[in-house]
C-alpha cells in the first residue's frame, strides 16, 4: 500500500472510529437520556456504515456478512434520525412512543437478512435493496426537515432553531444530507467520498462544540449590573416556560441553576436575574413550583401511587423535602390535598406571576 493510500485509509477511517467513541460517550450521558441515547444510536449506525465502506474500498473481497451488516445499519439511520428529531421537537416524546417507529424497520431489516442473505443474493442487495435503503434514508431526512419546520411554525420564538437545544439536530440533518449525497453520487466521484465526508463533518462538529464551550471572560459580567427590562425579559420568560414544559428538567433531583442555564444556553447570571428581578422568585422556589404541579398531576392520574414514589417522580430527593415544599405552596399536606381533590382536577402554573391556579 502506497503512502497516499495509507493517508486515504487514515482520513476515511478516523470518522468511523471516532463516531464509535462518541456514540459510547453519548449513550452514558445522564442528562436528557432519551435524546442522547438516540444520538448515540445514530452515530453508531453512521459509523458502522462508513467503516463498512472503508473496508470494502480497500479490500473488495471482505465477507458478505460485513457488507450486509453495513447496509443494515444504513437502513436504520433514517428512522433513528427522525426519532432523534422528535425527542427534541416534541414535548410528549418518550421511548415508549418512539420505540415502535424503530421496531418496525428493524423487523423488516432482520427478516430481509434472514430470508435473502447477502451471501446468497448479492445482486438483490446490490440492486433493489440498496436502492430501497438509500431512498428510505432520503425520505426520513425529508420527514425530519418537515418536523423541524412545523416546530418553528408552532413556536412564538423566532430564534428557536438557533438555540443550543436545536443546533445538534440542524447539524445532524445537514450531515446526513451531505453523507447521503456523497454515497448516492459516488459513481460520479469515488466510493470512499462518503467516508471522507463523514470524517470531515465529525471533525468540524467536534471543533465547533469545543469552540462553543470555551467560556468568554466577559460573559458573566455582561449582566452583573444591568437589570433586564420588561421588554427584554418577556422573550426569555417565554423561552424558560417553554423549556420547562417541554423538557421537564425539574424532574432531575440534581438540577442546579448552572445546569439549567447551560441547557438554555444562558449565563447563570442571566437566569438568576430573570428569576429574582423579573419573576420575584428564588431558583429553588421556581423549580419546586413546577415539581409540585407535576406531583398534583400524578395524584390525579395515578391516585394509587405511594407518596415516596410520587415524590421521587416529581424531582424531590427526599420525602421530607417534598412535604415541606408541598405545604409551602398549597398550604396543606399532600395527603390532605389528595383527599380533597377529585381525580379530574387539573391545575396549571403561571410562571410569570409565580402563582398556581
Amino acid at each position: 500500500m502506497t503512502i497516499s493510500d495509507q493517508l486515504l485509509l487514515m482520513c476515511s477511517a478516523i470518522g468511523g472510529l471516532n463516531g464509535l467513541l462518541l456514540a459510547a460517550y453519548f449513550f452514558w450521558q445522564r442528562t436528557d437520556p432519551l435524546t442522547h441515547r438516540l444520538l448515540a444510536l445514530l452515530l453508531l449506525m453512521l459509523s458502522v456504515r462508513v467503516l463498512k465502506s472503508v473496508l470494502f474500498y480497500f479490500n473488495p473481497d471482505i465477507g458478505k456478512q460485513i457488507l450486509q451488516l453495513g447496509l443494515s445499519a444504513c437502513w436504520m439511520i433514517g428512522p433513528i434520525l427522525y426519532c432523534y428529531g422528535q425527542s427534541i421537537c416534541r414535548p410528549d416524546a418518550s421511548w415508549r412512543r418512539l420505540q415502535w417507529q424503530l421496531a418496525l424497520p428493524l423487523f423488516v431489516i432482520v427478516m430481509t437478512g434472514m430470508l435473502w442473505p447477502y451471501q446468497n443474493n448479492p445482486q438483490l442487495w446490490g440492486g433493489l435493496i440498496y436502492r430501497v435503503i438509500n431512498y428510505s434514508w432520503l425520505f426520513y431526512i425529508g420527514l425530519t426537515v418537515l418536523l423541524l419546520w412545523r416546530t418553528q411554525q408552532r413556536s412564538a420564538n423566532a430564534l428557536l432553531l438557533t438555540s443550543v437545544r436545536f443546533r445538534p439536530l440542524l447539524l445532524m440533518i445537514l450531515s446526513n444530507g451531505l453523507i447521503w449525497s456523497a454515497f448516492f453520487f459516488a459513481s460520479y466521484t469515488s466510493y470512499i467520498s462518503g467516508a471522507l465526508t463523514f470524517s470531515l463533518l465529525l471533525c468540524f462538529s467536534i471543533l465547533t462544540v469545543f469552540y462553543r464551550e470555551k467560556p468568554t471572560p466577559q460573559t458573566p459580567k455582561a449582566y452583573a449590573n444591568k437589570k433586564l427590562t420588561a421588554a427584554d425579559a418577556e422573550p426569555l420568560i417565554s423561552q424558560l416556560e417553554q423549556w420547562m414544559q417541554q423538557r421537564q428538567p425539574y424532574l432531575n433531583a440534581d438540577l442546579t441553576m448552572p445546569k439549567l442555564a447551560k441547557q438554555l444556553g444562558w449565563p447563570s447570571s442571566r437566569l438568576s436575574q430573570l428569576l429574582n428581578d423579573n419573576l420575584a422568585q428564588s431558583f429553588p422556589d421556581h423549580i419546586n413550583q413546577w415539581r409540585i404541579q407535576h406531583a398534583k398531576t400524578l395524584m390525579s392520574t395515578e391516585p394509587a401511587m405511594k407518596m415516596q414514589l410520587l415524590a421521587e417522580q416529581s424531582g424531590f430527593n427526599s420525602l421530607s423535602t417534598f412535604y415541606a415544599a408541598f405545604k409551602k405552596f398549597t398550604g396543606v399536606t399532600p395527603a390532605r390535598y389528595k383527599q380533597s381533590q377529585p381525580a379530574s382536577t387539573s391545575e396549571t402554573i403561571n410562571p410569570e406571576s409565580g402563582t398556581m391556579s
